[in-house]
């Protein structure tokens, strides 16, 4: 059986947005992990192209609870700076929101900053889009070398953004960009949207391959493992196949259009059941400790 260092999974605050982000970093010292993956979207990191957190403080936060951060993920798909953002303005404001995010992940002591390529009109041609994508990472480019944050690049479905939801399309982008700060992260659920595989990606991406994030799905969704359709097992058994040591976001992200408020405590957490799959979002402890239930047997330590 594949194992996995505790230490590679990586806990992501997306799923906190109705919380504070200390709330977060409590619950991951409880459930003892050891790495995050930071989310950089408010409330918890108030950024853009003029201004962003004090990194010092955040990062002291952080480190105070034995936790590190291996990947900081600057909104790039719903606010108003996307990659290949279709306004000449907004095209000129990504660099430097970008580059704030580039820096904050430098302060925090964050190696990769993944990000995609959304921004794009259905009505544009795509290689337009394309166009816009490869400029602005090659702009961005040297300024991670200098920092030493390495730009990692996923895939999404054809349903989020116009460009770049293969795994061959995101080939050529790497191949446009060219720099050895521009690499890869593997998003399982766009990976199995696109009707593609995990040895596909590393037999044609290898060590390109530097941040994963790693959910079940149906193929999509973003759910804790064991609701959706994916073999951890034998994704697992992949991982371990092709050697790769680098975190796995556990970026689950599900939310429901109702829910019961009967269900609800008097402190608001759900009466009589430690997980409520129909929306991640409103207590999201209960669907880290589920999340984690499930690596146990693939655990090193």
């Amino acid at each position: 059986m594949a194992t996995i260092r505790r230490e590679q999974l990586a806990a992501v605050n997306i799923n906190y947005r109705m919380y504070p982000f200390q709330d977060f970093l409590d619950t991951q010292r409880e459930l003892g992990m050891k790495t995050i993956e930071l989310w950089a979207g408010a409330p918890h990191f108030l950024m853009d192209y003029q201004q962003r957190p004090d990194c010092a403080a955040l990062r002291a936060e952080i480190e105070s609870r034995e936790l590190r951060v291996a990947a900081l993920t600057p909104e790039s798909a719903l606010y108003q700076f996307p990659v290949a953002a279709y306004n000449e303005e907004v095209q000129k404001l990504a660099i430097p929101y970008y580059t704030n995010a580039l820096k904050s992940a430098q302060e925090l002591g964050a190696a990769i900053m993944p990000i995609n390529c959304a921004g794009g009109l259905k009505t544009e041609d795509p290689e337009a889009v394309f166009q816009r994508a490869v400029d602005t990472l090659k702009k961005l480019a040297p300024i991670a070398q200098e920092l030493g944050v390495v730009i990692a690049v996923e895939t999404m479905p054809a349903a989020d953004s116009v460009i770049i939801n293969t795994l061959p399309q995101l080939q050529k982008l790497l191949a446009a960009v060219d720099h050895p700060f521009v690499k890869a992260t593997l998003d399982v659920c766009a990976v199995r949207c696109a009707g593609e595989t995990l040895e596909q990606w590393f037999q044609a991406l290898g060590e390109k391959i530097v941040h994963i994030h790693f959910t079940d799905g149906r193929p999509g969704g973003r759910l804790v493992w064991g609701q959706g359709l994916h073999p951890l097992d034998t994704y697992l058994e992949t991982l371990e196949k092709y050697g790769y040591k680098g975190c796995l976001g556990l970026n689950t992200n599900l939310r429901g259009m109702w829910f019961d408020s009967s269900l609800l405590d008097e402190e608001g957490r759900f009466s009589g059941r430690d997980f409520y799959p129909e929306n991640y979002w409103f207590y999201p402890p209960a669907v880290d400790r589920k999340n984690l239930e499930q690596f146990i047997p693939y655990l090193e330590d």
